[in-house]
């Protein structure tokens, strides 16, 4: 059976596919592992809060983001972070962690009230989020 140059190219992608999914979740389980230490010391500092103010904007109090408003404060929140993530230290990526951490929390809280498009939004976002970070981790 003769197999023309787009089966090959077809099986060329799915292998990449599977081995950018697998690269993935192992580089996601190795971070979790990592950084919830890290996070869990955070989340009770008042200086994240200061820094929610600074990346979040008018969406700083996120307990009380509304579901309508959670794709903008995390737009907000990469905007914030790609202006200032060449000059942030690991401490400051902690901070910034420890802010989607409590984001995904309002964002679970309200995930009744989102459409899929905000939904597909939010992920999208939290993987740039997750780029910043590795590019800086890469740098170092």
């Amino acid at each position: 059976m003769k197999r023309t140059n787009k089966t090959y190219a077809k099986l060329l992608l799915a292998g990449a596919m599977s081995f950018a999914f697998a690269a993935e979740a192992a580089n996601y389980g190795l971070a979790q592992e990592k950084t919830a230490v890290a996070v869990q010391t955070t989340q009770d500092n008042p200086s994240v809060t200061a820094m929610e103010k600074e990346l979040l904007g008018p969406y700083a109090e996120i307990n009380k983001i509304a579901a309508a408003d959670l794709r903008q404060a995390y737009i907000m929140m990469l905007e914030s972070t790609r202006e200032r993530h060449e000059s942030w230290t690991d401490a400051e990526w902690n901070k910034a962690q420890a802010i989607v951490k409590k984001l995904d929390a309002r964002r679970k809280v309200v995930e009744s009230e989102l459409g899929t498009d905000d939904k597909a939004k939010i992920k999208l976002l939290k993987g740039e989020l997750r780029a910043l970070e590795t590019k800086k981790d890469i740098k170092d």
